[in-house]
């Protein structure tokens, strides 16, 4: 991620003020296109939007659908549009152009710029995408260097989606909660930003727990298998909870794989454990 000047000072921060910019990317406070006002303003943690984000895919028809941002654009989303939304008011919405390095067909990465259009509504954290996957200005080397100023890049809008021309569209990922309201227009609600993202702290937490959990209904029923059974004329013991079906744990293991927390590796390990032991 490029390094850029640092922010304005609050009383500067107004409609169509820019917050932050570096070259082709940019955050900016702009005035709301259209629609009812904002949840604006609105502190959003850098974590949640990360979580959000992490759920979105692009599907350019060429292949598989890939992230909508990278790793690294994710985290500076998250942390510059935590701070703007905190910034804004009611009749604004925040404006982004991140660049991310994207590998390309013949396996060498080359930087991609997706612009972003911003805001809280009642269904959640509203993105709409102008552009995606498209290549910035490329001045490098050169004796005339290309003035920001002159360059203009689609923006997401309420009022009309992204150019006809655009190949892409919004995806979500699998048993997602975000709400995909047109095909660059997405809709991020509570409980999809509480869902880890991917390779997060938060998650491999998450995992751990529910591999300790399953562990130990393993262990659980292993002892009851490996009880000597009472004789007939003793008094009958209380009897004790019946462990988990296997079903049960081999959908639980299905889920954590479907979520991306745990390996393949990981999984087939586990899967041949629990059968085993049944």
């Amino acid at each position: 991620m490029l390094i850029g000047s640092p922010p304005p000072s609050a009383s500067a921060e107004t409609a169509g003020t820019t917050l932050w910019e570096a070259r082709w990317q940019h955050v900016r406070l702009v005035p709301r296109d259209g629609g009812g006002a904002n949840g604006h303003p609105v502190n959003l943690a850098k974590a949640d939007i990360r979580n959000g984000l992490a759920q979105l895919r692009l599907d350019s028809g060429n292949g598989e659908p890939v992230e909508m941002l990278t790793a690294d654009e994710r985290a500076f989303v998250a942390e510059q549009l935590s701070k703007a939304l905190a910034k804004a008011g009611p009749d604004q919405d925040v404006s982004i152009a991140t660049i991310g390095m994207r590998k390309t067909i013949l396996g060498l990465n080359e930087p991609r710029l997706t612009t972003l259009r911003a805001f809280m509504g009642t269904d959640g954290l509203n993105l709409i995408v102008g552009e995606a996957l498209s290549e910035p200005p490329n001045d490098t080397g050169t004796y005339q260097k290309v003035d920001p100023r002159l360059v203009s890049f689609q923006e997401g809008r309420r009022s009309a989606p992204a150019k006809a021309e655009a190949r892409w569209k919004i995806l979500a990922a699998d048993k997602s909660a975000v709400t995909l309201r047109r095909s660059d227009w997405a809709a991020i609600p509570a409980t999809a930003m509480a869902v880890p993202e991917p390779g997060s702290e938060e998650a491999q937490k998450q995992a751990q727990g529910q591999m300790e959990q399953m562990q130990q209904q393993m262990r659980q029923m292993q002892q009851q298998m490996q009880q000597p059974q009472k004789p007939a004329a003793a008094p009958a013991a209380p009897p004790a909870a019946p462990p988990p079906a296997v079903e049960d744990r081999l959908r639980t293991l299905d889920q954590l794989k479907a979520k991306g927390l745990i390996s393949q590796k990981e999984y087939a390990a586990k899967r041949r454990q629990i059968i085993d032991s049944f």
